[in-house]
């Protein structure tokens, strides 16, 4: 779940925005990844450790009532409901939308985009309240589902840039053409990868339903951080195996997809984006289903 909620569209389409912020260096770009990636596995860490000492229902409110009091907890536990799984929960749904659209050409913004997103998040509010069980399965599903480009990219993309020499050009070709705002650029391209490590700690909304959770948790905490973390750097090389770093720069990540496995390969890949988000969005959506109960199970609320 961790996994499947952390990797959504923002793989597929940060490389090109840390290339921008790098100037196309892209060991300065690898070294963006890494540092978010860091923070993100620290972060995890200290909720494993909480993890291990509490649980009730809920981690992320479980964890705020144990160091900060009940107050605390009550107040996060109502901005999670009503601000943070919401917000983060509708905007999926309209990301999925977007991408299935772009297969057939359709306005971002336009009246099918937006009709296919309401269907998508009323779809998985369903899914979520009806099948609790059938939404799990399609959540692993789904994120072997997006594993599965992300894999290819990172080593059928390798293999091919180093064999055409487009990966090593691409490497040499970065090295030693920073300028002075190497620290703006290495910032900047650490602010454009914060999106895609997001959503991680909705996880932690099913706790009380794991079985063994002061010792699975914090495992799962772990272990799905690290290969996060993995995925995207290794993609992220990929990529360049696929294109040169004006192409990437100019013309986005997803055209190493194309070059490498084809028009085909493409579209392929614009659908796994499609079923990538949709990961995500469920993965949302679970937590946001229980968020009432974490409140409720405490007696807290209007009438609990």
């Amino acid at each position: 779940m961790i996994v499947g909620t952390v990797i959504g569209s923002g793989v597929f389409f940060k490389a090109q925005n840390v290339l921008i912020a790098t100037n196309g260096d892209m060991p300065l770009g690898i070294l963006a990844w890494v540092i978010t990636g860091g923070l993100m596995v620290i972060c995890a860490t200290q909720f494993a450790i909480m993890a291990v000492k509490y649980q009730k229902v809920s981690g992320v409110v479980d964890y705020a009532e144990a160091t900060c009091g009940k107050d605390y907890a009550y107040y996060l536990g109502w901005f999670m409901l009503n601000v943070y799984y919401p917000c983060m929960t509708s905007v999926l749904a309209w990301v999925s939308a977007r991408y299935f659209g772009v297969i057939f050409g359709w306005d971002a913004a336009g009246a099918e985009v937006m009709a296919l997103t309401s269907f998508f998040l009323i779809a998985s509010y369903t899914l979520n309240t009806f099948s609790p069980k059938l939404a799990g399965k399609f959540q692993v599903s789904a994120t072997i589902i997006k594993l599965i480009p992300i894999v290819l990219m990172a080593t059928v993309g390798t293999v091919v840039g180093i064999s055409n020499g487009t990966l090593t050009s691409n490497f040499a070709s970065s090295v030693g053409e920073l300028t002075s705002g190497t620290s703006g650029g290495l910032f900047s391209a650490i602010v454009a990868t914060i999106f895609a490590y997001d959503g991680w700690v909705v996880a932690t909304s099913i706790n009380a339903e794991l079985k063994n959770p002061k010792k699975n948790l914090p495992i799962a905490l772990m272990i799905g951080s690290l290969i996060v973390v993995a995925a995207y750097v290794l993609y992220y090389i990929g990529v360049a195996g696929g294109a040169s770093i004006e192409v990437l720069i100019n013309d986005g990540a997803t055209i190493a997809f194309s070059n490498v496995f084809g028009v085909v390969g493409g579209t392929i890949l614009n659908i796994c984006i499609v079923i990538s988000c949709l990961g995500t969005l469920n993965g949302l959506m679970v937590a946001t289903t229980r968020a009432m109960y974490a409140l409720a199970s405490r007696n807290e609320g209007p009438d609990p």
